[in-house]
């Protein structure tokens, strides 16, 4: 059952940001935190997010509990101002100059399959954040909150994308449904795998 979440703790949006911060990599793995001075930095940039998707009203949950999280929006769909001005504060208060600099170099090494949906104009739903909390974690919440976004990409009838920097979450997600269908190696120990569930 999905809950549109309407507001946070600040113990909540916390967890979210832990849970992303203090992941273990596998060995030779940094992901898109090498981009970060700290783990704490990557915990402020998420708690942002997350701020931002609830203020975009992106933010769903499991159930009133809030068990998990996911966050996610059609191509049709815009954040609107307050979430945009959310997230380039996180990013200014959480990255070095330099490292922004590096990140727009970054991105623009290889084109995302949400970049080739959105060239050929085709629709599709995007999940930029997916957080089981971590009391509730090996339970099964990441099937159910995961299958809040399938359910969204049925009823609109396109696929549901994510991209992930971790080949582990990648397996998971695989397992969950997905495939993936394009990885894209920005640096050494940094990879974005692109994953859809399209039928």
């Amino acid at each position: 059952m999905a809950i549109k979440v309407t507001s946070l703790t600040e113990q909540e949006i916390s967890e979210i940001g832990e849970a992303f911060a203090y992941y273990n990599y596998a060995e030779g793995e940094y992901g898109m935190s090498a981009l970060y001075k700290s783990k704490e930095d990557v915990k402020k940039y998420i708690c942002g997010y997350a701020r931002a998707m609830l203020k975009a009203g992106f933010l769903y949950s499991t159930s009133e509990e809030h068990e998990a999280f996911i966050a996610f929006k059609s191509s049709k769909e815009s954040l609107g101002f307050g979430a945009v001005s959310e997230l380039i504060k996180a990013v200014i208060r959480t990255m070095r100059f330099r490292d922004m600099i590096k990140l727009v170099k970054l991105a623009k090494k290889g084109e995302s399959y949400e970049d080739s949906l959105k060239k050929a104009k085709k629709p599709y739903v995007f999940v930029g954040m997916l957080v089981v909390r971590r009391k509730y974690q090996g339970q099964g919440y990441m099937r159910k909150v995961l299958d809040i976004a399938y359910e969204e990409g049925k009823k609109l009838g396109c696929p549901v994308l994510l991209d992930t920097d971790a080949a582990l979450k990648r397996d998971k997600y695989v397992h969950l449904g997905m495939k993936n269908v394009r990885t894209r190696k920005f640096d050494e120990g940094i990879v974005l795998y692109d994953l859809a569930k399209e039928d």
